[in-house]
C-alpha cells in the first residue's frame, strides 16, 4: 500500500474521479502499514510519528493550518449547493468572495518548511479533507432527510447530537439563530465544501425561502457573523460541531484502511 492507494480509496469512498483543490500527497511513501492521522498536524506530529515507527502522517486538513494554492476551488461548490436551494448564480456566486477572500493562496505562507521535514526524516505526509467531508456531509444529510420539513429544529438538533462521534466529544448541535420550535421547512447542509459559508452565504438562503441552513461550524473568528445572525435572526442555523463533524467523514475512511491491514493510530481531535 502507498500514498496514492490511500488517496485513492478516500476517493473511492466519496465517489470523486480527481483529488480536490485541499487534499494532497506532499511526500509520496510506500510499504505503508503503520499510520498517525490527526485531524490537525504539525512538524511536531512529523516527530512524534517518526518516534513511534509510523509509515505514514495523514492529516484532515492542510498542514500546519496553510491551505494551498487550490484550495478555494472547494470553497466554489458552495455556489452550487445554493443554486440547487434556488439562489440565482450572480447571487450565490457574490456571497462567497469575503469566504474565499481569507484562503486565497498566501505565497509568504507555504508548506516548504513541512515537506523540508518531510525529507529529513523520511516522513511521508499527505491530507484527505473533501473526500473525507463528503463522507460526513452525506451522513448528515441523511439525517436532515429522514426528518423532513415538518419535524421541529429541535427534533433536528437531537438527532445530530446522537450520532456516535458527537456523543463521543461530549459536543452537541447549536442553534446560533432561529427558533427550537419552527418547523425544519426547506433546509440546506453545507458541508464538503472548504470551510463554512459564515454571515453571508446563510443570509443569502433565507433571503431566497430556505428556513434551516445546517453548518459544521462558525470558526472563532466569525464572531461578527455569529452576532448578526442572532440579531437579524432571520431563520434557522445550526452548527453540528467542528471536530465530531469532521470525524463522522474520518472514521469510515479509517475503518476501511484497517479492513486493508493497516494499523491506524488516531491524535488531534480524532
Amino acid at each position: 500500500m502507498n500514498t496514492t492507494d490511500i488517496m485513492n480509496i478516500a476517493l473511492n469512498l466519496a465517489g470523486f474521479d480527481d483529488v480536490p483543490g485541499d487534499s494532497e500527497i506532499f511526500y509520496h511513501g510506500e510499504n505503508i502499514r503503520k499510520i498517525l492521522f490527526g485531524i490537525d498536524i504539525r512538524d511536531d506530529d512529523l516527530i512524534r510519528a517518526k518516534e513511534m515507527g509510523m509509515d505514514l502522517v495523514i492529516s484532515h486538513h492542510p498542514p500546519n493550518f496553510t491551505p494551498g494554492k487550490r484550495f478555494t476551488e472547494v470553497i466554489d461548490k458552495q455556489i452550487e449547493f445554493m443554486v440547487a436551494a434556488g439562489v440565482p448564480l450572480k447571487e450565490a456566486r457574490d456571497a462567497i468572495v469575503p469566504r474565499r477572500k481569507e484562503y486565497e493562496f498566501n505565497p509568504l505562507r507555504t508548506q516548504d518548511d513541512i515537506i523540508s521535514l518531510c525529507r529529513k526524516l523520511n516522513m511521508p505526509l499527505m491530507n484527505i479533507h473533501q473526500p473525507c467531508d463528503e463522507v460526513g456531509r452525506r451522513i448528515l444529510q441523511t439525517v436532515l432527510d429522514n426528518l423532513g420539513q415538518e419535524k421541529t429544529v429541535r427534533e433536528l438538533i437531537n438527532s445530530y447530537n446522537n450520532l456516535e462521534e458527537i456523543k463521543k466529544a461530549g459536543a452537541s448541535a447549536e442553534l446560533v439563530c432561529g427558533k427550537f420550535d419552527a418547523n425544519i421547512g426547506k433546509a440546506i447542509l453545507i458541508h464538503g465544501a472548504g470551510t463554512n459559508g459564515g454571515y453571508l452565504v446563510a443570509n443569502t438562503l433565507f433571503k431566497y425561502g430556505v428556513n434551516t441552513v445546517v453548518y459544521i461550524h462558525l470558526l472563532p473568528h466569525q464572531e461578527a457573523d455569529r452576532e448578526r445572525l442572532k440579531r437579524e435572526n432571520k431563520g434557522n442555523l445550526i452548527t453540528t460541531g467542528h471536530y465530531p463533524s469532521d470525524a463522522l467523514g474520518i472514521n469510515p475512511l479509517i475503518t476501511e484502511l484497517e479492513h486493508r491491514g493497516l494499523e491506524v493510530v488516531r491524535c488531534n481531535g480524532l
